[in-house]
């Protein structure tokens, strides 16, 4: 296997995210029927399946640094199916939430191993080039994911049937892993002590460019999290759209990610990564904008909320990615540690206030929306201040 089908690898590998959360949306309803939950239980489905992905990630980063990339996929691949078999025979909502937060924790090894892959293989902009393709390959989830759940209400499947879906796409990964070389070329023996990991730690927190753009990853991820968990709510609420008509509209927001990844691939080499970020934030202040205009004038429509979802899924991947390149290339020897601590405060800090939005803005699309702008104000403020620094300081900008 090549470089070329290594990144596509890893592509398929940050996908397990979205697929396991976006397949699921369609059934929301269905699951609290048949459970007899509420809107918060069934949401936590997706909230605590992607805050195991970040406690997870704490783990498979050093793990992958101490006995090689391919052992530490595999484990997490086999803890993920496991998750899902618990999720596909639970017998109650808590049952269902134990098995994705077991299925969260496994599906942790896929980004944080990917992104240490790339590391390996890239350095400087072409690491940034490359995770904007491997990502722009992630969108297949969200675009795919939906429709793949709609099919299978549509032909008489129950919400357990997207965990047999689940199973199947773990196996296949799990099968491709079989040909993957393995691109860690130096196994750090003390990857796994406490003295290691805090001098790790310390090696991240004490790089100015790297402690600025680990703290600007779960900003990022919450805007995407409030995507994910919110919108659900959002288009029932507001519109009573559910089911196959808000799978479609949906999935549309995946386009927007391959829109916004394509553009990243090349502005990078033109503007440097935190400048397309910074553009890629000013698209999500104006889709955020639009949504508390038309909510504001009561002029909201589900497709012109489905149109301004677009709009914004063109930024918030690049700014997600284009930190994690920012945190994990000055720090190579250590890139499975670095992926770890880089997702994991992304993802579990990011996870806490996208629940805590979801909770309190009840599914009201301007209440949603004006949550949504002010967490995009502070991605772009956090951008601006870095590149304001003093020169010595700003690389990669």
């Amino acid at each position: 296997m090549g470089a070329r089908a290594l990144v596509f690898y890893c592509g398929l590998l940050l996908t397990i995210g979205a697929f396991s959360v976006d397949i699921t949306l369609p059934f929301f309803t269905p699951m609290r029927a048949h459970f007899g939950a509420g809107h918060a239980a069934v949401s936590a489905t997706v909230t605590l399946y992607i805050g195991f992905i970040g406690l997870g990630q704490i783990v498979f980063g050093p793990l992958s640094d101490r006995f090689g990339r391919r052992p530490a996929i595999a484990t997490g691949l086999v803890i993920y199916l496991a998750g899902a078999a618990i999720a596909l025979v639970a017998p109650t909502i808590e049952v269902l939430l134990a098995g994705r937060a077991v299925q969260g924790f496994g599906a942790a090894v896929g980004p944080v191993v990917a992104r240490a892959i790339l590391r390996d293989l890239f350095s400087g902009p072409k690491l940034a080039q490359n995770l904007a393709i491997a990502t722009g390959i992630f969108s297949l989830g969200p675009i795919l994911a939906p429709l793949i759940g709609v099919a299978i209400a549509e032909a008489g499947g129950s919400w357990r049937s997207i965990f047999v879906g689940m199973l199947g796409f773990g196996g296949l990964l799990l099968a491709i892993l079989a040909r993957a070389p393995e691109t860690l070329q130096q196994r750090r023996s003390d990857a796994l002590q406490p003295a290691g990991l805090l001098r790790n730690a310390r090696a991240v927190l004490a790089h100015p460019q790297s402690r600025h753009f680990l703290l600007l990853g779960p900003v990022a991820q919450c805007t995407m999290l409030t995507i994910v968990a919110g919108t659900p709510r959002v288009y029932e609420h507001e519109f009573g759209v559910t089911g196959t008509l808000f799978a479609v509209l949906f999935a549309l927001h995946g386009l927007g990610i391959v829109i916004g990844q394509t553009a990243n691939h090349r502005l990078i080499a033109r503007l440097g990564p935190v400048r397309t970020a910074l553009a890629a934030t000013a698209v999500m202040i104006g889709a955020c904008s639009l949504i508390v205009g038309f909510a504001l004038a009561d002029a909201l429509t589900p497709y012109r909320l489905s149109f301004f979802v677009f709009l914004f899924a063109i930024g918030f991947l690049i700014v997600a990615a284009n930190s994690a390149a920012m945190t994990l290339d000055p720090h190579g020897p250590i890139a499975g540690f670095t992926s770890s601590f880089f997702g994991f405060v992304s993802s579990a800090v990011g996870a806490l206030f996208a629940t805590l939005i979801v909770a309190a803005t009840h599914g009201r699309a301007l209440a949603w929306g004006a949550a949504l702008l002010a967490v995009c104000v502070l991605c772009a403020l956090a951008l601006l201040s870095w590149l304001r620094r003093p020169a010595p300081a700003a690389r990669g900008a």
